[in-house]
C-alpha cells in the first residue's frame, strides 16, 4: 500500500525556521516506503485524507496532509518576505492539525497569514515556537504540553484521537529545528508522521525513542511536543 501526499520538496527548519537539512528538487506525490518501514496508507481519492490505521494494534486518525512546497502556496511569501517552500514548516504543521481536527478548509497559506498578523513570524528564520499553542487556540483547538516525553505518552495521546506537533532538533529531520506532525502508530508501536518538508520521511514509521532523542533542546512555549485536540 502507499501513502498519498501533495507534492513535496525542500525542507524547513523551525526553532524559528532556518535553512534546510537537504534541498533536493521536488519529487512525485506518491512514493513507496523504504525497506523496513511500515506499510503506508492510501488516501481517499481527492480528499487528501489518510484513513485510520487498520492493522493489528496500530492506531491513527485521518489527517489532511499538506506540503509546504505544494505549488498552490510554495512561492507564497511568509511575512511578505520568505517563501513557504523554505520557511513554512510551522504554518504547514499547524494547518495539517487544524484541518484534520476541525474539518475546516484551512491551508498553509491561511495559517502563514494568521501567524504574520498575530506576531509569530520571525523574518529570515520562520516561526517562533508560540505559533503552535497560540495558533491552535486561535483556530478553536486545545493545546497542551506533553509530559513526560516517553513512547507510552506518545501512544496514549495519539490513541485518544489527538495530534502531536513535534519540534525536532538536529538529526534526521533538520540541522537546526523543524515542525512535524504525529498522527498515530503502527502495530509495532512506531510513530506515523506527516513531515511538511519530506515525503520520504513521512513514508516511514519512526521509533518513538528516535523521535524523542532528536527533539529540540531549546523549545519554548510548551514545546518540544504539543498535544492538540478538540476542546
Amino acid at each position: 500500500m502507499k501513502r498519498c501526499f501533495h507534492v513535496l520538496c525542500a525542507c524547513c527548519a523551525a526553532a524559528v525556521c532556518s535553512l534546510p537539512l537537504s534541498a533536493s528538487g521536488c519529487f512525485a506525490a506518491v512514493q513507496t516506503p523504504p525497506a523496513g518501514s511500515s506499510p503506508a496508507l492510501e488516501a481517499e481519492p481527492g480528499s487528501g485524507k489518510l484513513p485510520p490505521e487498520a492493522s493489528g494494534g496500530g492506531y491513527s486518525i485521518p489527517v489532511t496532509v499538506y506540503s509546504q512546497a505544494d505549488p498552490s502556496w510554495s512561492s507564497y511569501l511568509y511575512g511578505g518576505r520568505d517563501p513557504m517552500a523554505s520557511y513554512g514548516c510551522g504554518p504547514t504543521a499547524l494547518a495539517i492539525a487544524v484541518a484534520s481536527l476541525t474539518g475546516q478548509n484551512i491551508t498553509p497559506a491561511d495559517t502563514a497569514a494568521w501567524s504574520y498578523a498575530n506576531g509569530y513570524y520571525s523574518p529570515g528564520r520562520g516561526s517562533v515556537h508560540a505559533l503552535i499553542p497560540r495558533g491552535a487556540e486561535g483556530y478553536g483547538l486545545k493545546a497542551e504540553k506533553l509530559t513526560p516525553l516517553t513512547p507510552d505518552s506518545f501512544r496514549m495521546a495519539l490513541s485518544a484521537d489527538k495530534l502531536l506537533i513535534l519540534l525536532m532538533g538536529p538529526g534526521d529531520f533538520t540541522d537546526s529545528g523543524h515542525f512535524i506532525v504525529a498522527y498515530g502508530y503502527d502495530d509495532s508501536g512506531n510513530i506515523l508522521i506527516a513531515d511538511p518538508a519530506s515525503q520520504e520521511r513521512s513514508s516511514s514509521a519512526w521509533p518513538a525513542g528516535t523521535l524523542i532523542t532528536q527533539l529540540s533542546r531549546s523549545a519554548r512555549d510548551g514545546g518540544p511536543v504539543w498535544v492538540l485536540s478538540k476542546p
